[in-house]
């Protein structure tokens, strides 16, 4: 096996997927397993694994990435990101998200290390051109209950008549607020598959930021996936989001922080697309060549 790509916890973590399927397509074998457990009952010749406080190896005489696409939030991220840099053992290559994620921790300046920032399947291009009618008017799929007044908005667009599919893990209580709603079709967790169908049934993809920082300065892979897909935005303003739609010449939706909303009937129009080589250049595929993933893979794993 040439890498072991460990997915831990319960993040989606689709560029895991993106990253299998791009090593298969160049001829390198990959397995993706849930756990460290797992990891050590299989011999590769690279373990890839998503940042934590990593204070072992899988095997001591493998090589490793850590790969670091968040920070900590919350009381003591400061310290917690601290304590990743300095206890964590030393890989033999560091991923970052952005330079800007990079910039809040202190890893050995000497550790090799690249960025790569959030892509979309290619798969979402095919739904650029779809202009049969709709099943829904908005969708949102993701985090809900750990994000400050999500749920609040979902409802505040339903009781505004919109309809909407949401997915993702809620808190019990959240659920049956969700569930309780007619204008809304609560799915739950959702795999890629799923998630990407109902995608292709929605006019209008939502994103919603809490104003917490680090969060408001990091990539929203939703909004990745709908200028890729062609959906049209609609996201609270925030600095991400504000420098993104700039740097790339889009529009979005501005979800106001009180009353009600109003959606264009028409959401094929060009200002809240963009072009399609410009979509290209967002899909995994492309994200992937830009770092030149598979060169690094090949220099750990000495093919």
């Amino acid at each position: 096996m040439d890498v072991c790509f460990i997915k831990t916890g319960k993040a989606y973590l689709p560029e895991i997927y993106a990253y299998s399927d791009y090593l298969s397509r160049k001829g390198l074998s990959t397995v993706i397993v849930e756990s460290e457990a797992e990891a050590k009952k299989i011999n590769a010749s690279l373990y890839y694994r998503v940042g934590g406080l990593l204070t072992k190896k899988i095997r001591k005489n493998k090589p490793e990435i850590h790969e670091y696409h968040t920070v900590s939030i919350g009381r003591f991220s400061m310290m917690k990101n601290l304590m990743k840099s300095v206890l964590c053992v030393k890989p033999d290559y560091l991923s970052f998200l952005t330079p800007f994620v990079e910039s809040k921790y202190s890893f050995r300046r000497h550790i090799p290390r690249f960025y790569r920032d959030m892509g979309a399947t290619s798969q979402l291009l095919k739904q650029r051109e779809l202009q049969q009618d709709k099943q829904f008017d908005i969708c949102y799929f993701g985090s809900l209950s750990t994000r400050n007044k999500l749920v609040d908005t979902l409802l505040s667009l339903a009781e505004q008549g919109f309809s909407l599919v949401v997915g993702g893990v809620a808190t019990r209580s959240d659920k049956l607020r969700l569930q309780q709603n007619e204008r809304i079709t609560f799915l739950g967790e959702c795999d890629r598959e799923k998630v990407y169908y109902y995608l292709s049934q929605s006019r209008f993809g939502l994103n919603y930021m809490p104003n917490e920082y680090p969060l408001t300065q990091q990539t929203s892979t939703k909004v990745i996936e709908y200028l890729v897909a062609g959906l049209p935005i609609l996201s609270n303003t925030y600095p991400w989001i504000t420098q993104h739609s700039q740097q790339l010449g889009y529009s979005y939706i501005e979800l106001p922080q009180s009353n009600s909303i109003s959606l264009p009937k028409n959401s094929f129009q060009p200002k809240y697309r963009i072009s399609l080589n410009s979509a290209r250049a967002l899909t995994w595929d492309a994200i992937l060549e830009h770092c030149q993933f598979e060169k690094i893979i090949r220099q750990c794993i000495g093919k």
